[in-house]
């Protein structure tokens, strides 16, 4: 059974690292959570490390300044990383045989902010998969495309075998107190339609060897991750042999409360630990 603490000051001692999710963790999509500065300047002043994890599609610079916007000082964390700043790195890259595979014709599927993964690629932008040789799927969860001729539209990329880059896994966000589809529902889509596709960003190891050479491959005992989805976050922590802190006030928030903890018994990953906020 997964402990439940008051704050992130009851474990602190037991941590020198914290990998710390974003969206559903630091804030809602539109503004800081009540505690979240207070709680960050307090991690620092007891001198730990912090590493931001996101599945962003944005660049990890695109990111920050939207966080900054909101409030959030980059002197308040050491390091971020974005599942968008980690398909760029594929894409320009091109470190394995599948990424080499997809060519330089792209169907994006995303908007004009997250278009930044493309800067400094020759890659061109194709807005259908006719003429394309992969598809990069950076849907925002504000813009779900519409199902039905999205689906038809996937039925032509997958009589073309063309494969998917999925630049957030993430299934749902909660932008404000709405709840919104998002990329990995409909990468989920085409691969159970048999579409191959390759993911960028949490819970896939990739992304968490990256911040651990940032954290500067610490123990691993001695670094712990914040998140709010199991799916995601806590499988992620799981999955690379660290401690894991769910954050309930996120996307479980109707789900799984601090009254009803024992529905995480049901769960396949389970936190260390559970919080109701990011507060100190």
């Amino acid at each position: 059974m997964s402990a439940y603490i008051e704050g992130l000051r009851q474990i602190t001692d037991d941590y020198d690292h914290f990998i710390l999710d974003i969206f559903g963790v630091l804030h809602d999509g539109i503004e800081p959570f009540t505690d979240t500065v207070a709680t960050l300047r307090a991690l620092k002043n007891k001198g730990k490390q912090i590493c931001l994890l996101s599945n962003s599609p944005r660049l990890a610079d695109g990111a920050a300044g939207q966080m900054k916007t909101m409030g959030i000082a980059r002197d308040l964390y050491d390091h971020i990383l974005t599942s968008g700043e980690a398909t760029h790195y594929a894409l320009k890259e091109r470190p394995d045989a599948f990424h080499q595979s997809c060519g330089d014709q792209c169907w994006f599927i995303g908007n004009h902010i997250v278009a930044e993964v493309f800067t400094g690629l020759e890659i061109d932008l194709l807005d259908t998969p006719k003429g394309a040789s992969f598809i990069l799927n950076s849907i925002p969860g504000t813009a779900p495309p519409q199902r039905a001729a999205f689906i038809e539209e996937l039925k032509t990329a997958l009589d073309k075998d063309m494969p998917m880059i999925c630049s957030n896994p993430d299934l749902i966000v909660h932008i404000g107190d709405e709840l919104y589809e998002c990329a990995g529902t409909f990468a989920k889509i085409y691969a159970d339609m048999g579409g191959t596709v390759v993911y960028h960003g949490k819970p896939h190891a990739p992304v968490y060897e990256r911040c651990f050479e940032l954290l500067g491959k610490p123990d691993k005992s001695r670094i712990c991750a914040v998140g709010d989805s199991l799916h995601t976050d806590i499988a992620g922590a799981n999955g690379f042999g660290i401690d894991g802190i769910l954050n309930l006030a996120g996307i479980h928030r109707e789900e799984i409360t601090p009254e009803a903890l024992e529905r995480l018994n049901d769960q396949p990953h389970l936190p260390r630990y559970v919080v109701n906020g990011f507060v100190w």
